[in-house]
């Protein structure tokens, strides 16, 4: 054990005392989670975007209305900018568009509109002079829509016609968008006028019904009501999405060092010295509580800075699963580590060992391809499964823990109970190809070969 313990502070020292794990652990979470917070910084930085659109309106009526609505929509959007600090009042002006737009509307200077004309304004939209061209029918107002039993509502929709928005982005453009809603609502007048019917009462009338989504309620030893707050959408989605980032991150970053230690000793013939004061398990098992030692390093980084970040917020996290995060931390960097050091000692190269990892990148990253899945339904069959199949127990089960539901706790114990034994006979597994393949030289081994270690008790 001594010898254990020695590799291990060993190896402990070597991954945490580096300018590359300061840089790492720093560089990890906004590779990570950077995109969600760089988007919006970048839009609001980016300042206000003129967008020149060019209407041709088959009607006569709509186009002077839909440049008054954009003035005032431009207006809005000014305020917005100068009051930027406040996210409320932007999504509250902007309709939630993820960036500041202005529209600047012209009238197509033709009576008739041809094909020629499209192919024309489409060479300036090409080159830059103008962002959009808008095609309003002459027939898209319909001021009587009559129901009967011959015409269902799908009937009518189907025969008004569309209204032609064309741009380079036309998929994905807030102008679309934009023009979309104020059309809609421009014709829904004229529509209630032509028919009589006060647009206000209509207003009225279809004035949402609000659903709250609640917690559970409960009476406390006093019989005082115990109520849980109203759930936020984006943390019910995103803390436990955050909670099995972390739990990836701090794998990968014990994992993966791992590798390198082993690929860079077995190089510079650095093994075979260690190899004459120690045998092939006291080594490997050395290596990895070294590393396990260093991801709980990682980890309380992580999560000082969370708990700061929360508070500063106020935003609630889940405390209570620290705990199962710990031990389900520690056997899965195990896990993973021994594989990681299996195949590092089976090449020469860190380009050999690619094939061999990629199968072991897929078990990783398994919960990440059905999260959504297991945050919806944290009690359903895939979530279920996930958390009972062990490569993928640790991180499935802290994304469940991390929704706030119940989790029936026969499943975080059965999993703790196989995650253990599967550990185990990797670790026993791992320990055959290391102690072969730590000394292998010449050609890379086949899997074949690297198969015949893990079974080979000499």
């Amino acid at each position: 054990m001594r010898k254990i313990f020695t590799i291990a502070g060993r190896e402990y020292r070597a991954m945490v005392a580096t300018k590359a794990f300061l840089l790492s652990i720093t560089m990890m979470p906004v590779l990570m989670l950077g995109g969600l917070f760089t988007t919006q910084w970048l839009n609001k930085a980016g300042g206000i975007k003129e967008r020149k659109i060019v209407v041709w309106d088959g009607t006569g009526e709509l186009f002077q209305q839909l440049r008054t609505s954009s003035i005032a929509f431009n207006a809005q959007i000014e305020v917005a900018m100068e009051n930027s600090n406040n996210d409320g009042i932007i999504e509250e002006q902007t309709g939630g568009l993820e960036q500041f737009e202005k529209y600047l509307l012209e009238r197509a200077p033709v009576s008739e509109i041809t094909n020629e004309y499209r192919s024309e304004i489409s060479e300036k939209i090409t080159k830059g002079e103008v962002y959009a061209y808008l095609e309003i029918p002459a027939d898209i107002i319909v001021e009587e829509l009559k129901l009967n039993e011959a015409t269902s509502l799908q009937n009518i929709k189907d025969a008004i016609p569309a209204a032609i928005f064309r741009s380079q982005d036309s998929a994905l453009s807030q102008a679309k968008q934009w023009l979309q809603v104020t059309l809609s609502k421009l014709i829904k007048d004229k529509r209630l006028a032509a028919s009589g019917v006060d647009r206000k009462l209509v207003e009225k009338a279809e004035i949402p019904i609000q659903v709250k989504g609640m917690g559970l309620f409960a009476l406390d030893k006093d019989g005082n009501a115990k109520e849980e707050d109203e759930g936020n959408v984006l943390a019910a989605l995103f803390m436990p999405f955050g909670v099995m980032m972390l739990m990836f991150m701090v794998i990968f970053l014990a994992a993966q060092p791992c590798l390198e230690s082993v690929l860079e000793e077995k190089s510079q013939k650095i093994s075979e010295v260690l190899l004459g004061c120690a045998n092939p398990f006291q080594l490997m098992v050395g290596k990895l509580i070294g590393v396990v030692g260093g991801s709980l390093t990682v980890f309380s980084i992580y999560i000082l800075g969370i708990i700061w970040f929360a508070r500063s917020q106020q935003i609630e996290i889940p405390i209570q699963i620290i705990p199962w995060f710990v031990v389900f931390q520690i056997l899965g960097v195990f896990f993973y580590g021994a594989l990681f050091m299996a195949v590092g000692a089976s090449v020469s190269q860190l380009k050999e060992a690619q094939s061999m990892l990629l199968p072991i990148w897929m078990l990783m990253m398994s919960p990440m391809f059905v999260w959504l899945i297991i945050v919806r339904d944290p009690n359903g069959a895939m979530a279920t499964g996930m958390s009972l199949f062990p490569p993928a127990t640790p991180t499935s089960l802290m994304l469940r823990m991390a929704t706030g539901q119940a989790i029936p706790i026969w499943q975080p114990i059965v999993g703790l109970i196989m995650m253990v034994a599967c550990t185990l006979f990797v670790v026993h597994i791992a320990g055959r190809i290391f102690r072969v393949g730590i000394l292998w030289q010449g050609k890379t081994p086949s899997i074949r070969e690297v198969f015949k270690w893990s079974l080979s008790s000499n």
